[in-house]
């Protein structure tokens, strides 16, 4: 072997090292799918940097060959370790496991071995002739036979890998496409060298300069993207692998309801595998169920009722708000669904023996009152034993005012919330009263809330409490105002009033009077879908209760008997 210097000995020995040193020390901080071929790239990048030193140093054509074996190993495998970089990066599985990826590495291998013993074949460089660079002699190789066949098949690996990239890309977040831009940049500027190279025109004849474009490219921005985007180290999640894992069953139906795509919890469920039912009609799926439209949710049970699901579908549209299709969500509530059965038995014992309870109270409450009637009528006029039966009564009239409460408390929440219509749930409340002289007027139009059932219990206990405390009240006011997202609906009178040291208490529970009950059912039948109430009347001048709507439980509806609600004699049924 005859040497020789060359300036580009040293300067390639540094980019080795460079790779190498940055394959041992950031191995650790990059993700757990992505460590093994990213060092694994920067290893053979090392590799390659230090053979092309070792063959710029022999200045005879016997050795530079014999040498390139040594930097063969690096510009054969590195196509392959991109390849598989953008795989885990974009979550494509299939070549995770060490037997997978060992088929790619075999036509690398034989281009290794063929380099290894061109002198005997002349199959992968074909010749050689002598060039003089930057002080340095070169031998350009020429071509062989084999050498198109490597290069074809490293050039379709790389195009393979950056089209998963910009596919990846198009569905990613802005942190994501920060870190594939830079693996373009990575990747493009030493496959530009590269071609240059490989066409004759570069600047420099026999030189490759893609491990120096690799150095100055992908180990910068390696280094780079690692500290400030966490390159490498926070890995995307593929959205097709996050479905397939999960465990709610998801058919994805196109705009025409044919299935074009099904996750494997859902195959259980339907029972057919993707390839069985793709292209078919989704609604023949739904259908099995006794499902008939794709609105709302579904309860389905399989297996004798062994096991329920909750179907739910869900239309989804283009980015331009063009509907495109259709998700059915698949959930296994059977546990949930016995719980709620057990709990809705338990309650129902408990309703049961708490109105036997009343019941039985309720009828020896109105003993005693009969007992106390005839003992005022048979005892002396005597005013004291008078002043001791009246308390007495007033007592017993107390506790059956509160026993009496407990009917309402009872079916607080026992049924779902529904929309109903304002004004007539109003208009029921009234009938339920007495107003005498007092006057009620409804300024709602179509306004429909989202309110327990027990919403008309709210309208009469706020008419009810005006009629027994407003003194001289003429009139009742229901109106309905926007305040931002909130709204605001008030329900006041004419009346007294209620002074500023009792606006707060009045809907306390520990109070003893009816009033005071009343009212805290009011703001717990309320508080059930999040609305609150308040009064901000002026003392002497009338009672203003302003009950404050979330923004998505009030609509106008113009039309309240096509929609489902309760209708006020389901929710008097309910006291």
């Amino acid at each position: 072997m005859i040497f020789q210097f060359s300036i580009l000995t040293p300067t390639l020995l540094i980019v080795a090292l460079v790779f190498a040193i940055s394959a041992y020390h950031l191995r650790g901080s990059w993700s757990e799918q992505l460590r093994g071929p990213v060092t694994l790239f920067l290893v053979l990048a090392a590799i390659w940097a230090f053979g092309d030193a070792c063959l710029y140093m022999a200045a005879d054509p016997g050795s530079q060959l014999a040498i390139t074996t040594l930097s063969s190993i690096g510009f054969s495998g590195i196509p392959v370790t991109f390849f598989l970089i953008a795989c885990a990066f974009t979550g494509i599985r299939w070549f995770a496991t060490a037997q997978r990826a060992a088929i790619l590495f075999i036509i690398p291998i034989i281009n290794i071995i063929l380099v290894g013993t061109n002198s005997i074949h002349g199959l992968f460089y074909s010749g050689v002739t002598e060039q003089l660079v930057l002080g340095t002699i070169v031998w350009e190789v020429i071509y062989g036979p084999i050498y198109p066949l490597h290069t074809l098949y490293s050039y379709f690996l790389i195009a393979c890998s950056i089209c998963i990239l910009i596919y990846r890309y198009t569905a990613s977040t802005p942190r994501v496409r920060e870190q594939l831009f830079l693996l373009f940049i990575g990747i493009i500027t030493p496959i530009l060298f590269n071609l240059l190279y490989l066409f004759r025109l570069d600047p420099f004849p026999g030189v490759d300069l893609t491990p120096f474009a690799l150095l100055i490219t992908l180990s910068l921005i390696v280094i780079s993207g690692n500290t400030n985007l966490g390159l490498f180290t926070i890995v995307p999640l593929a959205r097709k692998t996050v479905i397939e894992t999960m465990n709610d069953g998801v058919i994805v139906l196109d705009q025409n309801n044919r299935v074009v795509d099904m996750n494997r919890a859902a195959t259980i469920v339907v029972g057919n595998t993707f390839a069985e039912i793709e292209g078919t009609d989704g609604m023949n799926i739904l259908r099995r169920w006794g499902i008939h439209d794709m609105k709302g949710s579904h309860l389905i049970h399989r297996d004798d009722g062994d096991e329920i699901f909750e179907v739910r579908t869900e239309p989804f549209a283009s980015r331009k708000g063009t509907p495109i299709g259709t998700t059915i969500f698949i959930r296994n509530i059977t546990d949930v669904y016995r719980a709620r059965q057990s709990l809705e038995v338990a309650n129902k014992k408990l309703n049961l023996l708490s109105s036997i309870t009343r019941h039985d109270i309720l009828n020896q409450i109105t003993s005693i009152l009969g007992y106390g009637s005839i003992i005022q009528e048979e005892l002396p006029g005597d005013p004291e034993i008078q002043r001791y039966m009246e308390k007495l009564t007033e007592a017993v009239r107390t506790i059956e005012r509160q026993i009496t409460f407990t009917a309402d408390y009872q079916n607080l929440g026992a049924q779902e919330p529904a929309w109903q219509h304002v004004e007539s749930t109003a208009r029921w409340a009234e009938q339920e009263i007495n107003p005498g002289n007092i006057t009620l007027t409804v300024e709602t139009g179509d306004l429909e809330i989202y309110a327990d059932p027990l919403l008309l219990k709210v309208f009469s206990n706020l008419f009810h409490n005006t009629v027994i405390h407003g003194e001289r009240a003429t009139r009742i006011e229901i109106s309905f105002h926007q305040d931002g997202e909130t709204g605001v609906l008030t329900v006041e009178d004419d009346g007294i009033g209620i002074p500023d040291d009792m606006k707060e208490r009045i809907f306390s529970h520990i109070r003893g009077s009816k009033m005071g009950l009343g009212l805290y059912l009011i703001r717990e039948i309320l508080s059930i879908t999040g609305m609150t109430i308040r009064e901000t009347g002026t003392w002497k001048e009338g009672a203003r209760f302003e009950i404050s709507i979330p923004k998505n439980a009030y609509r106008n509806n113009p039309d309240p008997i096509s929609q489902f609600q309760r209708t006020p004699r389901d929710q008097k049924d309910l006291s």
